[in-house]
C-alpha cells in the first residue's frame, strides 16, 4: 500500500504513522468478547474523511492541506447539504499528530490545530456531526526513546515493548507492544481515555495485520485490535472503530468481535493528479462479491473506501462512472463517505451523494449478492425488508454498449413486477417476466422490483 507511505518526510513513519502500539497474542491477553456492542454499527455510518484530499497531487491539496480551518469548512457543507440526508461523521485521517504528551499520548499539530482536536469537535458537535481520528499499531521509535510513564501505572513506555523490536504495523514500522507485560493495556485504555476526552466519536485503525499487505503471521496486529476493543468498551462515550487496509478476512471471525467495519480493498486513490479513476473501483467489484457473506446487521460493514463521485473534474470518473460508484457502495451496504473538497460539489455530485431512495438501499442493511457475471454483464440483487428486490445492472466492459436483462424467473421474482429507478425517481412500467436496459461502457442502472400479484 502506498498511501501513508507516500506522503512521510523523513522517516516514512515520521508524519503519517502516529505514535501507538502493537502486540503479540499471549495467554496474559483479555479474551474476547462475542460480538462488538458499543451501540453502533447498526447501520453503515455516512460522513466525509480527510485522506483522498491529502493523498492527491491536485493543485492546492496534499501532505499540508489538513487544518482545523479546512476540517470546519468540510463540517459546514456537510450540515449545510448532507447531514440532513444522514451524513454525520466528520474523519480526520492521518497527518493530525505533532508530538506526545508527558504520558506518551498523541498530541496534534498546533500550527494545524491552534485549539487542538478538542476544539475541531466541539465545532463539529456543534452542528450536530460527529468527528472521527487515525491512529496505527506501533510505539514509534521517538516514543520509546523518550520513555515516558505510562498514566496511572509505575510503568513505562519501554516496558511494554517486545525486546529485541519487532515490526508493528503493515508498514513494518512501529515498535510491537507486548500484551504479556503489565501497563500495555493501560497504556491503549489511556489514549482512548484521552480521545473521549477531545470528543471523539470514531477511530480509524489502519495498518492492521493480517492484511494491509500482509498474510501471514510475522506482523500481527490482532492483539491491538482487541486492546482497542476492549478500551474503548471501557469508555462512557460510543466510539465507532473502522480496521484498515485491507483486511485479511480468513480472519473475519476475530474482526468482528471489536470493529464495525474493515477496509476490504487497497487505497481507492491514484495518488496522481485525479482523486481515483475506474481502475481503482474495479478492484471493488470482485471483493464486494467474496465478502458479501461477512457484512450485515449483527456483523459489521465491509468498507469499500471514500466515494468519490462529488466532483467529476477532480475525481477521474465519467458521469456514468459515478454513478456506477454510488450504486455498488449501497448495494453493498458499505459505508458512505466523501473524500472530495465539498465546497467544490458539483451539482451532479450532489445528487448523486443526496438520493435518498439510493442512501435508503445502503442503510436498510440487506447487503447485496452477484445473481449474474457473464461477458463484464454483472447483475446484483438484495431482498429488501420490504419484500420488494433491488436489482443493479452493470456493464463492467471498457468500450462496448452492451445489453444486460434480469429475468424475473432467475431472481425468484413471482409473474409481472413493478420496475422502479432509483436515480430517476421514476415508475418504469409492469413488465412481465424481464427488464433489460441497454448501458454504456461501465454505467449502471439501480432498480427496486416490485412484484405484482396477478389479475
Amino acid at each position: 500500500m502506498k498511501s501513508k507511505m507516500t506522503l512521510r518526510n523523513g522517516s516514512r513513519m515520521q508524519h503519517f504513522v502516529a505514535g501507538s502500539l502493537m502486540v503479540a497474542l499471549s495467554t496474559r491477553f483479555i479474551a474476547p468478547v462475542q460480538a462488538v456492542s458499543n451501540g453502533l454499527g447498526d447501520k453503515p455510518y455516512l460522513g466525509w474523511s480527510s485522506w483522498s484530499l491529502e493523498a492527491t497531487k491536485y493543485p492546492g491539496y496534499g501532505e499540508s492541506w489538513l487544518s482545523a480551518d479546512h476540517i470546519k469548512m468540510q463540517a459546514d457543507v456537510v450540515h449545510q447539504k448532507l447531514q440532513q440526508h444522514g451524513y454525520s461523521y466528520i474523519n480526520i485521517d492521518a497527518g493530525w499528530r505533532g508530538g506526545w504528551d508527558e504520558f506518551g499520548r498523541p498530541t496534534p499539530k498546533r500550527d494545524k490545530f491552534p485549539d487542538g482536536i478538542a476544539g475541531v469537535a466541539q465545532y463539529v458537535h456543534a452542528r450536530g456531526l460527529k468527528l472521527g481520528i487515525y491512529y496505527v499499531p506501533g510505539i514509534d521509535d521517538d516514543l520509546l526513546k523518550m520513555n515516558p510513564p505510562i498514566q496511572g501505572t509505575p510503568y513505562h513506555i519501554a516496558d511494554i515493548v517486545f525486546k529485541p523490536s519487532r515490526p508493528a504495523n503493515g508498514w513494518g514500522g512501529g515498535n510491537k507492544i507486548d500484551f504479556s507485560k503489565p501497563g500495555a493495556q493501560e497504556y491503549i485504555n489511556s489514549i482512548a481515555n484521552l480521545f473521549a476526552a477531545w470528543g471523539i466519536d470514531f477511530l480509524k485503525f489502519d495498518g492492521v495485520t493480517p492484511g494491509s499487505d500482509h498474510y501471514d503471521l510475522k506482523i500481527d496486529a490482532r492483539p491491538d485490535v482487541a486492546a482497542w476493543g476492549v478500551a474503548l468498551k471501557r469508555i462512557s462515550r460510543p466510539i465507532w472503530l473502522t480496521i484498515s487496509w485491507k483486511i485479511d478476512m480468513n480472519y473475519i471471525s476475530y474482526w468482528q468481535q471489536y470493529a464495525n467495519a474493515w477496509r476490504t480493498n487497497s487505497d481507492v486513490e491514484t495518488y496522481q493528479s485525479k482523486l481515483t479513476g475506474w481502475n481503482q473501483i474495479t478492484w471493488r467489484f470482485p471483493t464486494a462479491r467474496d465478502n458479501a457473506k461477512y457484512a450485515g446487521r449483527g456483523q459489521g460493514w465491509n468498507d469499500l473506501d471514500s466515494v468519490l463521485v462529488g466532483n467529476g473534474e477532480m475525481d477521474g470518473l465519467t458521469t456514468d462512472e459515478r454513478q456506477s460508484v454510488m450504486s455498488l457502495w449501497a448495494i453493498s451496504c458499505a459505508p458512505l463517505y466523501s473524500g472530495d473538497d465539498l465546497t467544490k460539489l458539483d451539482d451532479y455530485g450532489l445528487s448523486l451523494l443526496t438520493n435518498d431512495e439510493v442512501i435508503r438501499v445502503q442503510q436498510a442493511g440487506r447487503v447485496a449478492t452477484l445473481h449474474s457475471d457473464v461477458d463484464k454483464k454483472q447483475i446484483w440483487q438484495s431482498k429488501q425488508p420490504d419484500g420488494s428486490l433491488v436489482v443493479a445492472l452493470f456493464n463492467l466492459d471498457d468500450k462496448a454498449k452492451q445489453i444486460v436483462m434480469a429475468n424475473w424467473n432467475d431472481l425468484g421474482v413471482p409473474g409481472p413486477a413493478m420496475v422502479r429507478d432509483l436515480w430517476s425517481h421514476h415508475n418504469l412500467g409492469i413488465y412481465e417476466s424481464s427488464f433489460e436496459a441497454a448501458l454504456e461502457p461501465h454505467a449502471s442502472r439501480l432498480l427496486r422490483i416490485i412484484p405484482r400479484p396477478r389479475p
